[in-house]
């Protein structure tokens, strides 16, 4: 979670397929409530409000770098979700765990229909799910650690148009305990 706001207001600003689709946009690179509002199909009195919303939870903000048209960015590299349990907000938290995983898969299966990547990036793609066996504080140290290394490539990748062939990359880690029990082959 951004460490500056509230869980609630995070979960809250999440809590919209029309925000989750704009932090998707802003994933690519600023952009402007125009922009935003031809990319979903909208219009930039919509975007402009949810843009203000997400400002609030301090997901996004206006990019003062641009010059005098307002750009929009995203804030945080990541963004964490505690167990649903331990949050102040259950229902939210899980609702918008669901929106996000759904929105996972479909970008999950974008990418696997496109064909206009060239074999590099088909390469360096990676796909991986591994089983670890963890106690408690093993698994906030690799949840640090991955953190760490998301935190360095978000900071390097802040300005990356000097770079050729840059692109937004999604990543996500889920590392949770497992119910102990291995699927049926058979299944």
């Amino acid at each position: 979670m951004v460490p500056e706001h509230s869980e609630l207001a995070v979960l809250r600003a999440l809590g919209s397929t029309v925000r989750q689709a704009i932090l998707e946009q802003l994933g690519q690179g600023p952009a402007t409530s125009a922009m935003l509002a031809r990319a979903l199909d909208s219009n930039t009195g919509v975007t402009s409000y949810h843009l203000r919303e997400l400002a609030k939870a301090g997901l996004v903000e206006r990019d003062v770098t641009r010059g005098r048209a307002q750009y929009w960015r995203t804030v945080a590299g990541d963004v964490r979700f505690r167990d649903p349990q331990d949050s102040s907000a259950p229902a939210l938290a899980q609702s918008v765990i669901d929106l996000r995983l759904a929105g996972l898969a479909a970008s999950v299966d974008g990418y696997l229909r496109r064909d206009d990547l060239s074999p590099a990036w088909r390469d360096a793609a990676l796909f991986s799910q591994a089983t670890l066996t963890l106690a408690p504080e093993e698994l906030a140290e690799l949840a640090r650690a991955y953190l760490e290394l998301v935190g360095h490539w978000t900071d390097a990748a802040r300005d990356r148009s000097a770079v050729a062939d840059h692109r937004a990359v999604r990543l996500a880690l889920f590392a949770f305990p497992t119910d102990g029990t291995a699927p049926d082959p058979k299944e």
